[in-house]
């Protein structure tokens, strides 16, 4: 489904596109497209997006209540109005996928309780196995829809909330920069010694850092490339405010930096988000906290482990991330196998962050790229 614009609000607006992402839902657009006109702030975004969530349960529209349940708690501080909306997608997507051939849910034993997923078998022969997450804010669930044609290509799929994502993080396990530590639980778990691993948004990131330090890990999507955790807050901030931040950051002024957020967090603004979601996830208390933790996600100096296959995307007019981080990052993968690009352009429709409004061509060039490693994947226009 085309990407939508329906807020003036660059942010909000992206992110009311996402109960479309999969492409397979245009009877949501009647419904969400009347909600449209009364968002105006991030208070009348949870209220709206409530009411319509419980509305569709209600009337039994499981999946669809599941995926407004998770807009209404968006926006929201950490606490327990958001844990307690995040229990109620939970429960209507369990509700939703009951007696679903093929799909599995799954728990991952991990330190703190465990991480909550799905996995759905390859049809016919298995040619690999798939492993997903996601990043900064997704459910691992929204992205059923986008991982399920690739079983009909022989690829099983395992996909999970890592640390500080959808379940895991209501059980409290926050936040980690050391991806490779959910990774391994994972790979344990299943006891696999191969498999291929996409790792969405902030999980671009996530994806290149589990592969440098594990190398049953064999082929890599980062989608899109993410270098530095810190990069995406700081692109939200106004000119020269950035650069602030980062030099009394750096030097420990920890005033000085609160001082720069909080004159930044202009009400409803990609920025705000930025801060409040991040110590959601982090389970942090301050701004300068947050900044502390999410300073570890980098790349910087760990490129030169990752050995595998690689493939890098991004999206042209991608509003979160930078474009440039992809060519920082092809620039210093110097020991990896094979080094794959693709920038998705608004021509065909994949412009924005994650290649929402034609996810498909994002699927489709992934699949293409893994077919090269698997002889005899049956892969068509169609994917």
């Amino acid at each position: 489904m085309p990407f939508l614009h329906m807020l003036p609000d660059m942010g909000m607006n992206y992110t009311f596109n996402r109960p479309l992402l999969d492409g397979t839902s245009p009877a949501r657009l009647k419904e969400l497209s009347a909600i449209a006109p009364r968002i105006k702030d991030y208070d009348s975004w949870y209220t709206v997006w409530l009411e319509v969530a419980k509305k569709a349960e209600a009337e039994k529209r499981y999946l669809d209540a599941a995926s407004y349940y998770h807009g209404a708690e968006f926006y929201l501080p950490a606490g327990d109005v958001r844990n307690g909306l995040y229990d109620d997608f939970a429960r209507n997507w369990a509700l939703g996928m009951k007696d679903v051939a093929g799909y599995e849910r799954i728990a991952i034993p991990y330190p703190g309780g465990h991480l909550p997923g799905f996995r759905i078998q390859a049809k016919g022969k298995e040619r690999s196995t798939f492993a997903f997450t996601g990043g900064y804010d997704s459910f691992v669930e929204e992205f059923y829809n986008f991982l399920l044609p690739l079983t009909e290509l022989g690829i099983t799929v395992i996909a999970f909330d890592g640390p500080g994502q959808g379940g895991a993080l209501r059980q409290g396990i926050y936040m980690d920069h050391a991806w490779e530590k959910p990774a391994k639980a994972a790979i344990d778990y299943f006891k696999l010694d191969a498999v291929d691993w996409l790792g969405a948004s902030c999980g671009g990131y996530m994806s290149i850092r589990a592969a440098a330090f594990e190398p049953r890990i064999k082929h890599i999507i980062s989608m899109p490339t993410s270098y530095s955790g810190l990069d995406m807050t700081l692109k939200q901030m106004r000119p020269g405010k950035a650069q602030e931040l980062i030099s009394r950051f750096r030097a420990g002024d920890r005033k000085g930096t609160e001082a720069v957020v909080a004159e930044e967090r202009l009400p409803s603004s990609v920025f705000e988000w930025c801060i409040v979601q991040g110590m959601h996830i982090t389970g942090t208390k301050t701004p300068f906290d947050f900044l502390t933790e999410i300073a570890k996600h980098s790349l910087d100096g760990i490129l030169h482990n990752v050995q595998q296959d690689i493939l890098l995307t991004e999206g042209e007019q991608d509003h979160l991330f930078d474009i440039s981080w992809v060519h920082r990052t092809m620039r210093e993968l110097v020991c990896a196998r094979s080094v794959t690009t693709r920038i998705f352009t608004a021509r065909e429709g994949a412009e924005q962050h994650c290649q929402l409004g034609n996810s498909a061509v994002a699927r489709h060039a992934i699949v293409h790229w893994l077919a090269s490693f698997y002889p005899g994947m049956p892969v068509g226009e169609g994917t």
